[in-house]
């Protein structure tokens, strides 16, 4: 609730005030001078998402037949679309279909049509579903069509509650998320020293660790290999948290049906652990093409399931206590292979309670892209979370990953993380690269996004997929370069955020019995010197609510 709480005055704020659909809500009787149906039929439902009606469409004629609306817009401008959308029946032999929001732009008499919001997954049994998008207008367009489609013509659908408002770009972002950050990550500091004897007396206030994450992906080999050396040094500087890039997939870890090889994982986990560092799982199954092993393609549904079983003890048998979280099923909007193979249209419900069942203690997360970086799935990865948590199912967090360049809109990104965080579970940025060779224009852009990720009331840490260009699978987000892992002037700017800016190390004079200092959550070092000797050292850990300790001298 903490999350909510914080969140919901950051959301106000972004929108605009005025409704640019005409009878948004269906409520009117009539869809004259409104809404339209290109090659199907538009009538009034009495069901509804909100109010007393929604739009019916059906006797659909073709994949594009669906609602639509005529909206005047302004150039350049930025404008979010909402919508809830209700299937009335499924197509023959369909496990699922995708509700694509589409958009039609006329430039110099030239149709262009852009797929701005995919829902992949919608099933009658979901009932309302909430699909949308962000997107930006061209300079030179004044006008756009926006209509809903699915790809069968056979299957009728409900819409309710549409929206379309301005998105405004706001000029202070950076020193509203700037306060926002002394506000939400920051907690106050008492000390009391008791039996403090003369003067000349300091309070050395020192930062270990932070609660916020800062995390980096590693190759499993390149981390425990002493020929890298510089590599893990500049990682072990630089990160508390990781994952490791390869060596927990499934298809990476069992080439051979029966052979699973975690010796060479948990050697890096092992090692990551000894320093201090928690780690990811990532990721116990993968449904895109190429991303599970080939020994399962040709099993039958129930033999498929029992080899999913056989992965998943066989992994926790080895992992159980040392990793912190499991990415469940990666990318599940964008793959479908093991609802396909299994026959289970919620194999994704399962694989969560099949995890948490034989690991209750580690957090499972949904881990998708497409959603910050552009808005095509924003809106469908925010319903899948909320249709998880409304299950019961053990969700603890969700996700993103954020692979963008130095064009990346913050006002954008902004809305896409406020929408997640709709679902009201915490966010973790869990794959970060800003793919870009100008390295002023790449450290500026990693500056202003993770000041807006640090800023987010449910962002609980950020993961870069990758730093040195040694190992790295887009090289030109790299903060270090050459053998000696020097970092460049973006990696500069991210160790001046992670060290200095976002890190409290202060020294106060003791004029009193009480030191007073306000830090970053995290563990600290406390120590006390006399005539610059240390007399007393306390280990804390600062949190919500701030932290009051008393020192005996």
């Amino acid at each position: 609730m903490d999350v909510l709480f914080f969140l919901l005055p950051f959301v106000v704020l972004i929108y605009g005030d005025t409704e640019l659909l005409k009878n948004p809500d269906f409520e009117s009787i009539s869809f004259s001078g409104n809404w339209v149906c290109q090659a199907c039929t538009l009538s009034r439902s009495t069901s509804s998402y909100h109010g007393h009606h929604s739009a019916k469409i059906t006797n659909r004629q073709h994949s594009w037949s669906g609602i639509a609306q005529t909206i005047n817009v302004l150039p350049g401008q930025r404008y979010v679309f909402s919508a809830h959308v209700k299937l009335l029946n499924m197509a023959q032999g369909h496990m699922f279909h995708k509700v694509e929001v589409m958009v039609k732009e006329t430039i110099n008499g030239h149709d262009q049509y852009h797929d701005f919001g995919d829902s992949p997954k919608v099933r009658t049994d979901n009932g309302w579903v909430n699909v949308g998008f962000d997107l930006k207008i061209p300079n030179n367009l004044h006008q756009i069509y926006l209509y809903i489609q699915i790809a069968e013509p056979e299957v009728n659908y409900l819409v309710d509650s549409a929206s379309f408002k301005l998105l405004p770009y706001d000029a202070n972002w950076k020193s509203e998320a700037n306060a926002r950050i002394n506000n939400i990550r920051k907690a106050p500091i008492t000390i009391n020293l008791h039996n403090i004897h003369g003067s000349g007396y300091q309070v050395e206030i020192q930062q270990t660790k932070s609660k916020f994450a800062f995390g980096s992906v590693v190759e499993a080999n390149k981390i425990v290999d002493s020929s890298y050396h510089a590599y893990q040094q500049f990682f072990y500087d630089n990160f508390e948290w990781s994952v490791l890039e390869n060596a927990l997939k499934w298809r990476q870890m069992e080439w051979s049906q029966g052979h699973p090889n975690l010796d060479k994982p948990m050697r890096a986990v092992n090692a990551l652990r000894a320093k201090g560092v928690k780690v990811r799982g990532h990721n116990m199954f993968w449904g895109t093409h190429g991303t599970h092993p080939d020994w399962i393609d040709g099993m039958g549904q129930s033999t498929l399931i029992q080899a999913m079983h056989t992965h998943i003890n066989d992994v926790i048998s080895r992992t159980r206590g040392s990793l912190e979280h499991w990415d469940v099923y990666n990318e599940n909007l964008h793959g479908m292979y093991f609802e396909q193979h299994t026959g289970h249209p919620n194999i994704s419900m399962e694989m969560f309670n099949w995890i948490h069942q034989a690991e209750p203690g580690v957090k499972l997360f949904l881990n998708e892209y497409a959603v910050a970086s552009s808005s095509q799935m924003t809106t469908a990865y925010k319903q899948q979370a909320v249709e998880l948590k409304n299950a019961g199912i053990p969700l603890y967090g969700i996700g993103i990953q954020c692979h963008t360049n130095s064009h990346m809109d913050i006002t954008s990104l902004k809305y896409r993380l406020d929408k997640i965080a709709e679902a009201g579970l915490p966010i973790w940025i869990t794959e970060f690269t800003v793919n870009e060779a100008n390295e002023a224009l790449k450290a500026n852009a990693l500056e202003n996004m993770m000041t807006l990720f640090m800023s987010h009331p449910a962002v609980e840490g950020v993961l870069l997929w990758g730093f040195w260009d040694g190992q790295l699978w887009l090289p030109n987000s790299a903060l270090a370069t050459g053998s000696n892992v020097q970092p460049n002037a973006a990696g500069r700017r991210y160790q001046t955020l992670f060290h200095q800016t976002w890190r409290t190390h202060v020294t106060k004079s003791v004029t009193g019995n009480t030191v007073h200092a306000s830090g970053f959550m995290g563990d600290y070092t406390i120590r006390i010197k006399h005539s610059g000797q240390t007399v007393k050292t306390q280990h804390l850990t600062l949190d919500k609510g701030g932290l009051t300790v008393t020192v005996n001298l």
